[in-house]
């Protein structure tokens, strides 16, 4: 009976010890997925670090960029304003006949005669356009 006595026990004690080793499998499985889980988290840390430096950067670059071609805009503005034609103030000229035609305007206005008053005008307006195109060289 003493033989037969001891195979349970050895039974319970061989599912004791694969228990055992389930239970330690399963610890080590937990904590292998906790540290895979921190090592992901600081993988994800470490990018997103990584993204928002390349971005800093970035804007870096552009900033210089925009900087750098916002003197030379200015540069070539005052290149531009140097070139830029300034007429000369001519002096006056046609001035008698320029106000001779006026004149005459005002009085046909004034005469109440209408459009024939205004064709009167024609002689003084000649005299001013001649004068005009003279002084300007135009034929």
């Amino acid at each position: 009976m003493g033989g037969n006595g001891s195979k349970p026990g050895a039974a319970v004690a061989v599912a004791d010890d694969q228990q055992a080793i389930i239970s330690q499998t399963k610890m080590l499985e937990a904590h292998m997925r906790a540290e895979l889980e921190k090592e992901r988290q600081a993988l994800t840390e470490a990018f997103v670090a990584q993204q928002q430096e390349l971005a800093s950067q970035q804007v870096i670059n552009q900033l210089t960029l925009e900087k750098r071609e916002s003197a030379n805009l200015e540069t070539q503005i005052a290149a531009l304003k140097a070139q830029q034609y300034t007429p000369k103030n001519p002096a006056a000229k046609c001035v008698d006949e320029e106000g001779a035609c006026l004149k005459c305007y005002e009085d046909a206005a004034k005469s109440g005669k209408g459009v024939e008053a205004f064709l009167e005008c024609r002689a003084v307006v000649e005299a001013y356009s001649s004068c005009a195109k003279a002084s300007t060289g135009i034929p």
